[in-house]
């Protein structure tokens, strides 16, 4: 039960994968707390990466990783690339996948069902199925669930729809599935229910109130205002484009100055100012 983080991808300004940069965020999120970083998610930018950076940044994350868990993300169409990444995935010392549905393609229930089976049967470390249907156009459904609940390696979702209901049809699946949120507001309803926690984007610049009221729920303390302040904190930096938002508000905690990659902008100076007066308020 805690805090995984979404993490983001760190750019160089010439576009390169900014190593140096990484290996200092990881060891900010051990020190405040995180159980582990989910690296080239969707706050990592993971569609923006070849299948070559992915493996780079698979890599740089066991490196630097100290006891956090790694789970390597992988948002993919192509079900070549998908096998491919879970070997290189183990290959580097990862500890789990998250899998997001094939995008693009209005694919089938059987087709899903398909691909899942083809990298659970592949992999050799646990899966994480991601739902983040308004992303992918697929959510990851009960029937879904059904067809691979029996899988050995099928070991959680991360639901990032935003829904209460599409939670509660998760967390009927616990304890045989772990179920992770999205969504940093369901925090408390997530691990009230039984559920793991939250793999989160907004952990990356708030992670230290998170962690604590996942421990302060594991030793039945109220965890209410700290709920209230984490729903601050998302409303004030979900009002701007992300991954920008993180990577804006991450530099004024003292990281450098990192870039996000085409199609995707970084924040204007307009943007970056109000950012700055609204996290002021959270912080």
């Amino acid at each position: 039960m805690g805090v995984h983080v979404a993490s983001i991808t760190p750019f160089t300004a010439d576009g390169g994968i900014d190593a140096p940069y990484f290996a200092r965020l990881l060891a900010h999120f051990e020190a405040h707390g995180a159980q582990g970083v989910v690296v080239a998610g969707s706050t990592g930018e993971g569609p923006s990466l070849s299948a070559p950076e992915k493996v780079q940044l698979y890599e740089l994350a066991v490196q630097a990783r100290g006891n956090l868990q790694v789970t390597a993300g992988m948002l993919v169409c192509s079900l070549d690339e998908a096998l491919y990444l879970a070997r290189q995935a183990h290959k580097a010392g990862c500890h789990a996948l998250m899998v997001a549905p094939p995008f693009y393609y209005p694919a089938s229930l059987d087709g899903l069902v398909a691909f899942y089976r083809a990298v659970l049967d592949a992999s050799r470390l646990p899966v994480i199925l991601y739902n983040i249907p308004q992303r992918t156009r697929h959510k990851i459904t009960p029937p879904l669930l059904d067809a691979l609940l029996e899988h050995p390696n099928l070991h959680g979702v991360k639901d990032s729809s935003g829904s209460v209901r599409s939670m509660n049809q998760f967390l009927k699946y616990a304890p045989r599935l772990r179920v992770w949120v999205g969504e940093e507001k369901l925090l408390i309803k997530c691990l009230q229910r039984g559920g793991a926690g939250s793999i989160s984007g907004l952990a990356n610049v708030y992670l230290t109130r998170m962690a604590r009221l996942c421990e302060a729920f594991q030793r039945g303390e109220a965890c209410d205002g700290l709920q209230s302040l984490i729903d601050a904190a998302a409303d004030a930096i979900d009002a701007f484009p992300a991954p920008a938002n993180f990577k804006h508000a991450l530099r004024l905690a003292g990281f450098p100055e990192t870039h996000v990659r085409l199609p995707l902008v970084n924040l204007s100076e307009t943007q970056q100012r109000a950012l700055e007066t609204a996290w002021r308020a959270v912080e």
